[in-house]
């Protein structure tokens, strides 16, 4: 079975009832990008998975391939480089779980879905991370818990930092995409 971005993007959308129109339109991604996407025809920046899970209301992990092949499961931003090393089911929703590089550029992400919950602990280095106008300044060990479904950012200070990124998914969203009454 394919697993690509490609096949698991089209196949979400569709699992969703949402034509390529209307997945543009919720995500803010043209048409012509999200088309090439489900073609295979580019890859995808972190920040347009996100803005395409989000309208999809799925975990980010959901898009990414199921590879042993570590790259395969690699996305980039502006300022962060994040691996998927696992994701898990638990009685809160779903956790998925990333290994990440933060650079010095900040970046700025919009609000993930309803009740998304971010953590960031700091391997090596200072990372300023949190919600907008709520960000702390981390260092190795240090960790701060934030809301997902508000905007907000990463940097690193002064150089490049280590961290793990924990996205905590709610049971409203999950693998499939399908809504569950709380």
């Amino acid at each position: 079975m394919d697993d690509s971005l490609a096949t698991k993007l089209r196949q979400t959308r569709e699992d969703r009832g949402l034509s390529l129109s209307e997945l543009a339109r919720r995500s803010g991604i043209g048409k012509g990008t999200v088309s090439e996407l489900e073609n295979g025809l580019r890859g995808a920046r972190l920040d347009t998975l996100f803005a395409l899970s989000t309208a999809l209301q799925v975990p980010l992990g959901t898009l990414l391939p199921n590879s042993a092949d570590e790259t395969a499961a690699v996305v980039s931003g502006t300022s962060v480089t994040a691996t998927l090393i696992g994701k898990w089911a638990s009685s809160a929703g779903t956790i998925e779980t990333y290994r990440t590089t933060v650079s010095t550029h900040r970046q700025r992400s919009d609000a993930h879905h309803l009740g998304v919950e971010e953590t960031i602990t700091v391997i090596s280095g200072r990372v300023q991370a949190g919600v907008e106008g709520q960000e702390r300044e981390l260092g190795p060990g240090e960790s701060i818990r934030y809301r997902g479904d508000k905007p907000h950012g990463f940097a690193a200070v002064g150089n490049d930092a280590e961290a793990i990124l924990i996205m905590h998914y709610p049971h409203s969203v999950n693998q499939k995409g399908a809504h569950h009454d709380q």
